[in-house]
């Protein structure tokens, strides 16, 4: 008798507190859907795998998923969660969470990646092997370039540009841009869902930072 209650008990609390957690992932459905509502945007809250691109952040670990996803009807652009997983031990993992825009690119971009300086990529800059630098030490010293093509690398960041990134409008430091063919990636720490509309605007205003003469050089076939 005492064990049939005890299993009572454990199903009654177990059932509560799945219903909890169902409350409240439709509550924040809702709360998604108008935010989205507000700001004129589509959504689709199904979780999905990340695009087929080959972007180095969708190529680390597993469990990849797309969520939360925000576009303006008639526009390639869109804004979304996006989450992976590491092992980190026999029965243990890592989840790690970032907000990402993806924005089209009016060229085909060589892979560039721009992030913050790094403990590892200053103890490769200490024995010599330098990263692509440009006539700012101080860019050179906050960021960290890596590119398939340095002529496009050095190209993109003229002197406007370097000056854009070493602004507060930039991030400085807080957002990764990844360029690859015709896709601009701009992900940082995972935002609230109410400013998900605002990372959107903003990763589209960064499009209207990358030289003009990008597109003459390589634009699309």
């Amino acid at each position: 008798m005492t064990a049939m209650i005890v299993f009572a008990v454990v199903v009654f609390v177990g059932g509560g507190i799945a219903y909890a957690a169902e409350r409240h992932r439709e509550r924040q459905r809702a709360r998604l859907r108008a935010i989205a509502e507000a700001n004129g945007l589509q959504i689709d809250l199904k979780a999905k795998p990340p695009p087929p691109t080959d972007f180095d952040l969708f190529d680390i670990g597993g469990s990849k998923q797309v969520t939360a996803q925000m576009w303006r009807a008639g526009e390639h652009d869109s804004v979304f969660h996006y989450e992976y997983t590491v092992k980190s031990g026999k029965n243990s993992s890592s989840t790690y969470e970032f907000t990402a825009a993806l924005i089209a690119l009016p060229f085909q971009a060589p892979h560039l990646i721009i992030s913050t300086e790094s403990w590892w990529s200053r103890i490769k800059r200490a024995v010599g092997l330098r990263d692509i630098e440009v006539e700012s030490p101080q860019f050179n010293e906050h960021y960290h370039v890596r590119c398939s093509d340095d002529r496009f690398a050095i190209t993109l960041l003229d002197p406007a540009m370097i000056a854009w990134m070493m602004s507060p409008a930039s991030g400085h430091g807080t957002v990764t841009f990844e360029l690859l063919g015709p896709w601009m990636l701009c992900h940082g720490s995972r935002l609230k869902p109410e400013e998900l509309p605002e990372m959107l605007a903003w990763a589209q205003s960064v499009r209207t930072q990358l030289p003009a003469v990008l597109t003459d050089l390589y634009g699309r076939s």
